[in-house]
């Protein structure tokens, strides 16, 4: 027995070991007591409660070692929340592996605003969570779309709080749907509160959430936890030995007898925290009599379901062992507390002890009689015949890999993976358990858990599989590579899955490998996989001979084959369209890149549009992120700005909460020069900052070049010439300056611009003329149009920069890019004017300035208003008094959307966003514009599209 005995009353340890009602520890806190030594943490709750109410979303993670306080922190909060709804989730270690277990909990008192939420997304959130029949016919990312639906529908009606306790247990996909909520609210009156245990969170989990960390007492705060008479240098010694660790304080202070107390007795040797709690929990533990033992075991291995509870008093009834009378000892001894009729754990840290100490032969026993308990169909019940399981069990084994089955249906990939990596251990076929084991890694990379992933790899290709398995491991870790980690190590493993693969498989591997050598520039590479793709293809399959129609194609157009290669490449349009491939969208991704190496972009734009929007209704994001990414390519050739600056920033926003490289990095490129271009300077430079960083960590080399060009623009749209010159300048040393597509002196244009204005006419000139020298009249009409405009740019007379003019203005006119023609035309307005001809200059000045209007880039407009408004012109603003500010990437995607005429609600849907904040952006588009009604906004926006996307 302890030296205090066992507790008659049903009191806290707290109120027990101190006779104050203080409480610091990570207990859950009783109402209304004193939260001792957390002024600054409760000034930032109230700070986070307070804004959510304003109609302001912010998120907190209270991160901390165990017993820190966070569970009392979240527990103040929820007695702060005054008007509040309050949904909560806690995190068990038991079901860390049952597929939105956490979400279910956390959802479940807003289930009846389901109907609220777009069809599509609940459709997905109700099968996830067995609130309707059948398979999601969607993806995984639009349960984490309708978890935020939801949440805003349920804020609608007033101010939420949501409370998540042990993130670090919960599992991966409710984990990543709450984060995703909480990261892509706006003004919506949500809290999130959210509370794990320090170092035991991956990496991705809190970016993006505000981190608030717990740490330890100092003496004057930890007075108020210890008994009365507590002497100082006893106070002292204790803080010392556990960092200030609030429930540590407590626990050791209950078991301090008078002598220790007063100090005439020596105290235990200090120990961390953790290992000193531990002694302590063991210490309680070994009071209990052994039936209590056994509630204590058998709760700790079980879920907090009614099913899993009502099993654990069936297990103890079959004992001889009365339930109220082990659960009426174990809360007396003050290692349960009741909430209401259920029983838990006063701290996560006695669950752990007790699984700790318990034998082999004790758990193995339990969990089998825990298994014997469930009903059939219970998710956990094969979780605890793995558990009892001493050796194989091929039985078991197969229902994990049938649970696993059913999981992927739920779109839980994180829970799948888990169970066949179980089954794998379970199988006594070693070929079988390798088998299992590469598809846990593919679920896992499904479920986007990248060290997981490489870790599961890894052992299958230490484990001697055959040779189909290590090709099919290695197919799953080179696509993960090729898209959220390095392209060159991509390059690797797929090179090595092809020489292990047959059939399908081996088709996929070598297309696989052959995008990540075109990421690589490595055109050899590349055509080398298309010839072994033209070898192995199956004939008879539609996806495998549409992927050698695309990579013979675009390997044909590589090598300069203008003959062969658009015929094979127009195959992949029509393969595209059986029926068998319409409903793909890794069809419709090789489309788009096939429109793009044919130049048929338009006719590609309007065909995919409808499926674009079908992959959106889908919400398969991994395939929508590079259609994006295209497709703003496609629309800023064409002219639609506004388009292509839409696409570019969702395609980027939605790649980081995928943790894309590759294809992130070009979506962010894209989007830093669309903000250039509006004046969005500070944006610009974080977005090519982290462009940047992307490319590094993704290996692509290649980018180097189109990645200078977009940073010198962007230094020339901040006026700083010394920039571009730095930029452009290293290019020429490290490759001679090609283009971004590979054109030789493709780094001129920009180049002589600066050198211009820098007063350098020599280097201009000398540059411009190398420039002429290796473009020949052949070449692209925009590149014949260029080395014109640089031409005029250094014309040592007025009849040569006519003349050169005249020439620029005739190629823009063959090669379609409206932007490139209208800085022609700004830049010899501007040369007009310098000269005295100011007449002559407003009509090319004025007509770049429509040019930029029609394509809402308001930097390069003000600066062609500028130059008109230094000829003596009035300077035209927009329709309307607004402030012609510069719109967001959010802003223009939610303006496109309403434009054609879709009501908040279904852009809100579409966008993955809440209807609140497409209000929120709506109205500052329509300050920002001066618009009073939809009306005047569709207007604006369908002259600002451009021209028909038919057009190429």
């Amino acid at each position: 027995m302890s030296a205090s005995g066992p507790p008659s009353d049903d009191a806290t340890p707290v109120e027990r070991g101190t006779g104050v009602g203080a409480v610091a520890s990570g207990e859950s806190p009783n109402p209304g007591p004193l939260l001792v030594g957390r002024e600054a943490e409760l000034h930032e709750l109230r700070t986070l409660l307070a804004d959510a109410a304003a109609g302001r979303c912010r998120a907190l993670l209270v991160e901390g070692e165990p017993g820190v306080g966070k569970t009392t922190l979240l527990g103040a909060a929820r007695s702060l929340a005054d008007g509040f709804t309050v949904l909560t989730a806690r995190g068990v270690e038991a079901e860390a592996g049952l597929a939105h277990a956490g979400l279910l909990e956390l959802l479940r008192p807003v289930r009846d605003l389901v109907a609220e939420v777009p069809d599509t997304q609940a459709a997905a959130l109700g099968s996830a969570l067995g609130w309707s029949p059948g398979p999601a016919a969607a993806d995984g990312f639009l349960v984490a779309a309708a978890t935020l639906s939801l949440l805003a529908a349920r804020a609608e009606r007033g101010p939420v709080l949501v409370l998540v306790d042990d993130l670090q247990w919960v599992d991966r996909e409710s984990a990543a749907a709450i984060l995703f909520a909480a990261r892509r609210l706006g003004p919506d009156p949500v809290a999130f509160l959210l509370a794990g245990r320090s170092g035991t969170l991956t990496q991705e989990t809190p970016e993006g959430v505000p981190v608030l960390s717990l740490g330890g007492l100092a003496a004057p705060e930890a007075t108020a936890l210890l008994p009365a008479g507590t002497a100082h240098p006893v106070l002292e010694a204790l803080v010392a030995g556990t960092g200030g660790n609030p429930l540590a304080l407590l626990e050791a202070g209950r078991r301090l007898d008078d002598a220790q107390r007063i100090g005439a007795a020596p105290l235990p040797d200090p120990l961390p925290p953790g290992e000193r709690l531990n002694r302590l929990y063991r210490a309680t533990l070994g009071d209990l009599s052994p039936a209590a033992r056994r509630a204590v075991l058998l709760l700790a291995l079980s879920g907090t379901g009614d099913a899993d509870l009502a099993a654990v008093a069936t297990v103890l009834v079959a004992s001889g062992v009365d339930p109220a009378a082990a659960w009426d000892e174990a809360r007396g001894y003050g290692v349960l507390v009741r909430d209401g009729a259920r029983h838990g754990f006063r701290h996560p840290l006695i669950r752990s002890t007790v699984l700790e100490d318990a034998g082999t032969a004790e758990l193995v026993s339990a969990h089998a009689a825990l298994a014997a308990a469930l009903p059939a169909g219970h998710p956990a019940r094969v979780w605890h015949r793995a558990s009892a399981a001493t050796g194989t069990e091929p039985a078991v084994a197969e229902d994990l890999a049938l649970h696993a089955a059913a999981d992927r249906v739920r779109l839980g990939h994180a829970a799948a993976s888990l169970a066949l990596e179980r089954a794998s251990a379970l199988t006594p076929d070693p070929d079988l358990a390798a088998r299992r084991l590469a598809e846990a890694a593919h679920d896992a990379f499904l479920a986007g858990d990248v060290a997981r992933v490489r870790a599961l790899v890894d052992r299958v290709l230490a484990d001697g599989a055959p040779d189909d398995v290590r090709g099919e491991a290695l197919l799953t870790l080179g696509t993960l590579e090729q898209y959220a980690g390095s392209v060159p190590r991509s390059v690797e493993h797929l090179t090595l899955a092809s020489s292990l693969l047959t059939g399908p498989p081996l088709v996929r591997a070598l297309a696989e490998q052959a995008m990540a050598r075109f990421r690589l520039n490595d055109v050899a590479g590349f055509a080398t996989c298309a010839d072994q793709i033209d070898a192995v293809a199956d004939p008879d399959d539609p996806e495998q001979r549409l992927l050698a129609a695309f990579c013979g194609g675009v390997a044909l157009m590589l090598a300069g084959d203008l003959t062969a290669g658009p015929p094979r490449l127009a195959e992949v349009r029509r393969l595209a369209d059986l029926p068998k491939l319409r409903a793909d969208p890794r069809a419709l991704l090789l489309t788009a890149l096939a429109a793009g190496f044919t130049g048929e972009v338009g006719d590609a734009m309007t065909v995919g549009a409808p499926r674009v929007e079908e992959v959106r209704r889908r919400g398969t994001v991994g395939l929508l992120v590079p259609l994006l990414a295209i497709r703003a390519a496609g629309r800023a050739w064409l002219g639609d700005h506004a388009g292509a600056f839409a696409d570019a920033g969702e395609a980027a926003e939605l790649a980081h909460h995928l943790g894309y490289a590759a294809d992130a990095s070009v979506a962010v490129e894209m989007t830093a020069w669309q903000q250039a271009a509006r004046g969005l300077h500070d944006d610009a430079r974080a977005s090519l900052d982290r462009a940047r960083a992307l490319t590094d960590r993704a290996g692509t080399t290649g980018a180097a070049a189109h990645q200078a060009l977009t940073a010198a623009f962007c230094a020339l749209c901040r006026d700083d010439l010394p920039g571009v010159v730095t930029v452009l300048e290293a290019r020429l040393a490290v490759d001679g300056g090609v283009g971004a597509v590979g054109e030789p002196l493709g780094v001129a244009p920009l180049l002589v611009e600066a050198y211009v204005g820098l007063g350098r006419l020599d280097d201009a000139r000398a540059l411009a003329a190398r420039f002429a020298e290796v473009t020949p009249p052949a070449a692209p009409p925009l590149s014949v149009a260029l080395v014109h405009r640089c031409h005029l740019l250094t014309a040592a007379d007025d009849a040569t920069a006519r003349a050169s003019f005249d020439a620029a203005v005739e190629a823009h006119s063959i090669a379609w890019d409206p932007f490139e023609a209208a800085r022609t035309r700004l830049l010899f307005g501007g040369g007009l004017r310098r000269a005295g001809e100011r007449v002559a200059a407003r009509e090319h000045l004025a007509a770049a300035r429509d040019v930029f209007a029609s394509m809402d880039l308001t930097h390069s407009s003000t600066r062609a208003d500028q130059e008109l408004a230094a000829t003596g012109a009035t300077a035209r603003r927009r329709t309307g008094a607004g402030e012609d500010a510069p719109l967001t990437s959010q802003e223009t995607r939610v303006a496109l959307l309403a434009a054609q005429g879709r009501s908040n609600k279904e852009i809100a849907a579409s966008l993955f966003l809440s209807p609140r904040t497409v209000e929120r952006h709506l109205g500052n588009v329509f300050r920002k514009r001066g618009f009073r009604t939809r009306t005047e906004l569709a207007a604006t926006f369908v002259r600002e599209a451009g021209p028909p996307v038919g057009r190429s």
